[in-house]
């Protein structure tokens, strides 16, 4: 019993000196404490600000009428009611039009042709020509969708006059051409707004990157001093690596319970992104993530010699991170084998987990999978932590003693 008593006197004694070692190591860097709270407020409102404006209107299409008929002009007002593109119309010809394309200053084109009001009085079918830049997706998006909308409005327009001038009621013209009617209702994301879809998965991915910037900093600046033994004795010591680990990661957590509430509670109320969720249950979530991104910076951060690796290692890092995470492209689409791959990030299942409390309104229970899977990455990557850290302290031991003997 005494023995068990002792144990846990030095594993608690352990745990609090390495709490204020770490927590002073943090204070006194102003890297590190840069890293934490500005870069992680600063990032975070940049690109806050930039989507702010959510959904993108007014995109300026040419327009090449070839027609000039009233007929074309009707369809030229139709397409200019959408928010979503503005017409210009000022073009003679496609040449013209190509100048202003390849110079930026419009982002599609659209070609009526000659006879297009006459076509279509004598119910031919007559063809419209669409070009979109497509090395943009939101404007080639906006630019097809828009044309297309304003396209099939315009069809049954026609349809309708048509049935209507033999004689059809209105309400059954309508009817005749549209058998099946189609309710679109945006779940979510109402707005269909870019910030609402990519700020609650950037604010989970700046946490990521941001608490292995300040790990690896912190652990760099250890190994050009050779401190990491004078800074925690106990590592040497039986089970003496558990308490250190669980020191650093409630210290990271404690940081974190300061900062989600602003990037949340903040920033997102600022700018007008929904959170539905209670910030309880966002933090309950967060622990299992945060510490397995904390087990991961340690494990990792012993590769480096120096304060400045851990920057060239995140800038080499953050872009895989960043496609794993299923921002750019939806993970469905990746290969079996990046699935696996994107599955040993921390920030894979965090941000699915945090996109899932904040925007879709689920319940703690909803997350389960989620956070079960990052309680399985943090025990792997604490295992990891815990040989990393004997083998950096015992070859920072024998460097000392080589050291002393010369």
């Amino acid at each position: 019993m005494k023995k068990l008593y002792k144990k846990y006197h030095r594993s608690k004694i352990s745990f609090r000196n390495t709490f204020f070692t770490e927590w002073n190591a943090v204070k006194l860097d102003k890297a590190v404490i840069s890293n934490f709270f500005s870069v992680a407020f600063v990032i975070l409102i940049i690109y806050t600000y930039i989507y702010s404006k959510e959904v993108v209107t007014e995109v300026p299409v040419a327009i090449v009428n070839q027609d000039n008929s009233k007929t074309s002009r009707d369809y030229i007002s139709m397409l200019n009611a959408s928010e979503g593109i503005k017409t210009i119309s000022s073009y003679a010809n496609l040449e013209e039009a190509k100048v202003d394309y390849y110079s930026k200053k419009v982002m599609g084109i659209v070609i009526i042709p000659k006879n297009f009001g006459k076509d279509i009085r004598r119910s031919r079918q007559t063809t419209l020509v669409t070009f979109s830049d497509a090395s943009n997706m939101i404007f080639y998006k906006k630019v097809l969708v828009d044309v297309s909308v304003a396209t099939g409005y315009f069809n049954a327009g026609i349809v309708i006059k048509k049935d209507m001038a033999k004689g059809t009621p209105i309400a059954i013209a309508k009817q005749n051409y549209t058998p099946i009617q189609s309710i679109s209702i945006s779940l979510f994301n109402i707005s269909s707004g870019y910030a609402t879809y990519i700020i609650p998965m950037i604010t989970a991915l700046i946490v990521q990157l941001v608490l292995l910037m300040g790990i690896g900093i912190l652990s760099g600046s250890r190994k050009e001093d050779k401190t990491m033994r004078s800074d925690f004795p106990r590592l040497l010591h039986k089970g003496g690596t558990i308490p250190v680990l669980l020191a650093k990661a409630s210290l990271y957590s404690l940081i974190f319970a300061v900062i989600l509430p602003i990037q949340i509670g903040v920033i997102y109320t600022l700018f007008s992104i929904p959170i539905r969720s209670s910030l309880l249950t966002v933090y309950l979530f967060s622990i299992p993530y945060l510490s397995a991104v904390v087990f991961l910076g340690i494990a990792i951060s012993s590769f480096f010699k120096r304060r400045e690796d851990s920057i060239a290692f995140l800038v080499l890092v953050s872009v895989p991170s960043l496609m794993l995470s299923g921002l750019s492209f939806p993970m469905e689409g990746f290969s079996s084998f990046y699935q696996q791959l994107a599955k040993l990030l921390p920030s894979t299942p965090g941000i699915t987990g945090f996109v899932k409390l904040t925007q879709m309104e689920s319940s703690f229970y909803q997350v389960q999978n989620e956070w079960n899977h990052l309680w399985l990455l943090t025990f792997v990557y604490f295992a990891i932590a815990v040989i990393a850290l004997k083998i950096r302290v015992y070859k920072e031991k024998k460097l000392l003693q080589l050291e002393f003997d010369i």
